[in-house]
């Protein structure tokens, strides 16, 4: 928006500007999960208001496993409203990966549909945190309502999965 000196500005003029601000959600601390594969919605990474439009999406994600790499990670998006379900890009340590995070052998460069598809994750039992990024873009909302993350173990074990703190999505409305 170009306004010059003595162009009128109107209160949607700025709900507009407003509108177009990336918007990130953080993880404030640590969950962990074990003995589930059941997908379950972030304690911290839910209920991510998205008003009906066009948004970008992303998703940087921290985690680390406990003890053993047999439980792996894997995440699905979940949507209250409804949208247009997009592929998201997902790109992290594959899931065949135990040498991760600071020497990936496997790395999973691929697209999953947003709320349907499970993108799944290795790593090391290091206590370094592995990080995943899942991206959307172009993500179609004709009835709001609210984004989360969904996560759990691929393979069930007594061993902890962890989302780190300081896990995060960013939205960014576009039209």
């Amino acid at each position: 928006m170009t306004v010059f000196a003595g162009d009128p500005i109107y209160a949607s003029d700025i709900n507009d500007i407003i509108a177009t601000i990336p918007l990130t959600y953080t993880k404030s601390a640590v969950e962990s999960r074990n003995t589930t594969t059941t997908l379950a919605d972030d304690t911290h990474l839910v209920s991510i208001p998205l008003e009906i439009g066009t948004y970008d999406i992303e998703l940087v994600m921290f985690y680390t496993l406990s003890t053993t790499t047999t439980q792996k990670i894997k995440t699905r998006w979940a949507f209250t409203g409804t949208w247009a379900s997009t592929t998201r890009a997902c790109i992290g340590p594959g899931s065949a990966n135990t040498a991760a995070p600071n020497d990936a052998a496997e790395v999973t460069l691929r697209g999953y549909v947003s709320d349907t598809q499970d993108a799944i994750y290795d790593s090391s039992t290091s206590g370094a945190y592995s990080v995943v990024r899942e991206v959307a873009k172009g993500v179609v909302v004709t009835v709001a309502g609210n984004l989360s993350l969904q996560w759990a173990q691929n393979a069930s074990s007594a061993n902890n999965t962890n989302v780190q703190a300081g896990s995060a999505f960013t939205t960014i409305k576009t039209a």
